[in-house]
């Protein structure tokens, strides 16, 4: 099966967005696992791409409380070293560990085996994120203003 993503082209770069994902207009994602009341966190295709290529992810540590704004990780490309921001409130519980051997992931796979923390959140949903449309605009202005 093959994900339909939205995406919207500047110039010669092409970015993709994940529909039925939140987005922050940070560029990181949340996606609920209802089964286990868990949200997933990631960068958007458009954030990784823009920070250039992944050298090395430090997660928060599992058991952290972080609110709204407070940082989730820390990523070092070529290019920057980035703050994640937290788009929900709650508490950390689980960070990729794959990402400490192989953090390319966050570039090959960002909607995937790219993903960088799980968090259990005090609300959902959440108030203040945007659905994969609204996402995929303001993206697509970003990226525009940076060309």
């Amino acid at each position: 099966m093959t994900t339909q993503f939205l995406e919207a082209r500047v110039d010669k770069f092409i970015f993709r967005v994940m529909p039925g994902y939140l987005y922050s207009e940070a560029g990181v994602w949340a996606a609920l696992d209802e089964t286990r009341q868990i949200v997933r966190l990631g960068l958007s295709d458009y954030r990784q791409q823009s920070s250039g290529d992944v050298a090395f992810f430090n997660p928060s540590a599992v058991g952290t409380r972080v609110s709204v704004g407070d940082e989730l990780a820390s990523i070092e490309t070529v290019k920057v070293d980035l703050e994640v921001p937290s788009p929900l409130t709650g508490m950390i519980v689980a960070a990729n560990e794959a990402l400490e051997d192989t953090a390319e992931r966050i570039n090959q796979d960002p909607y995937g085996s790219g993903w960088l923390v799980e968090l259990r959140p005090d609300r959902w949903p959440p108030v203040g994120l945007l659905d994969s449309e609204q996402y995929l605009a303001v993206m697509t202005a970003q990226a525009e203003a940076e060309s």
